[in-house]
């Protein structure tokens, strides 16, 4: 028989296996999307529910982080998120926990100052940081250090105005003046400060989350 009579029939079933295994798939190592190219996490400085500063680099090197975006007002999804969190924070080892950090940003900052998310945080029974622009002024460095970090994200923030007579923020101060819109996720980003994965607010399975983090401390 001619070698390349054999060759071709052998060419064809390590295809078809590299199809069956996953080979092409972008996702190899992880369950939810891979975020590629990865993206440096820009350090930054907000306030924590306790009043107190809060700085990425000083609190997360050499960690993996686990931050979600919310806001308390939510009344559908946020609050799974949280409990997701909460579930998977309490399948963690000692150990995973020392190498791990949890991290929620808001994106209402307007309505969530440090006396809302220091409630949400004790409702929620969530003991890690949640964090917040000490002023909603526009012009005031921790407002811009917020809108810093969204777009580091990639977070898709929209506000809709509730009263007719208000097109701006003058009166967010106000619980019903606005409603917020924002399409982001839940980011896992490695001991090295670059965004990994990607998992969408609807897309969650917690088992699967925990199983991306794993993975990115075994790394």
């Amino acid at each position: 028989m001619r070698p390349q009579t054999v060759l071709a029939p052998l060419v064809s079933l390590l295809l078809l296996c590299a199809g069956c295994t996953g080979v092409e798939s972008n996702s190899l190592f992880f369950h939810g999307e891979d975020i590629t190219p990865q993206v440096s996490v820009q350090n930054f400085t907000l306030v924590d529910s306790e009043g107190a500063d809060w700085n990425f680099n000083n609190e997360t090197e050499g960690k993996v982080i686990i931050i979600a975006f919310l806001f308390t007002n939510c009344i559908d999804i946020c609050p799974i998120v949280s409990a997701n969190l909460l579930w998977v924070h309490g399948q963690m080892t000692e150990e995973e926990h020392n190498n791990t950090q949890f991290l929620t940003i808001t994106v209402d900052p307007w309505r969530d100052d440090i006396t809302a998310l220091a409630e949400w945080k004790q409702y929620r029974s969530a003991p890690w940081p949640h964090v917040t622009s000490s002023s909603t002024d526009e012009n005031a460095p921790s407002f811009t250090t917020i809108q810093s970090v969204w777009e580091n994200f990639a977070v898709g923030l929209s506000i809709e105005e509730l009263q007719d007579n208000e097109s701006n923020t003058s009166a967010r101060h106000h619980p019903d003046a606005y409603s917020v819109n924002h399409s982001t996720g839940t980011v896992l980003v490695d001991s090295n400060g670059k965004q990994r994965v990607w998992w969408g607010d609807n897309d969650w399975i917690t088992e699967l989350v925990l199983a991306d983090i794993r993975t990115l401390l075994d790394e």
